[in-house]
């Protein structure tokens, strides 16, 4: 059984949190503090994506440049992934397909995309979830089965 990116979508909601991207760091760390989630959408003023900033961008780069850009007038364009080298998804897309780039590029979100609309961000853990239950499912069908290989019930 294959679930779809939109699958998970449509279970854990549709919710995108953005950030613009010439707002200061801080209001990027106090916004992903506040609804307790590991990443936020860059957009421009056209509210068009042109990044992603994460909470690895902000622990490794603050480590690397040994300044405290959280605290400074510092860009989230000057620290964000830009969308040059973002992985992006697509809502008809297998979530098995999203944790292998996920897996192997060692990345935690996909923002997923319908053209060039942001329909919704994917987590390793919501991946992880979907793959899980549809696995879980599978494996119930199965059980039933082999169980009544023939769907007559003839013990009642």
């Amino acid at each position: 059984m294959k679930t779809l990116v939109s699958e998970i979508l449509e279970e854990k909601g549709k919710v995108v949190f953005t950030i613009n991207e010439n707002e200061v760091m801080f209001n990027a760390v106090k916004k992903m503090h506040e609804f307790r989630i590991g990443s936020l959408l860059v957009t421009n003023d056209d509210e068009q994506l042109v990044g992603i900033i994460t909470e690895r961008d902000i622990l490794y780069k603050c480590y690397k440049t040994e300044a405290s850009m959280i605290t400074t007038a510092t860009k989230i364009k000057e620290r964000m992934t830009p969308s040059d080298k973002l992985f992006v998804g697509k809502p008809n897309q297998s979530a098995t397909d999203l944790m292998i780039v996920m897996t192997v590029n060692k990345i935690r979100h996909i923002p997923i995309l319908d053209g060039d609309a942001i329909v919704g961000v994917i987590s390793i853990g919501d991946v992880l979830k979907g793959v899980v239950m549809a696995r879980e499912s599978e494996a119930n069908m199965l059980r039933e089965h082999i169980k009544n290989p023939f769907g007559v019930h003839i013990y009642k």
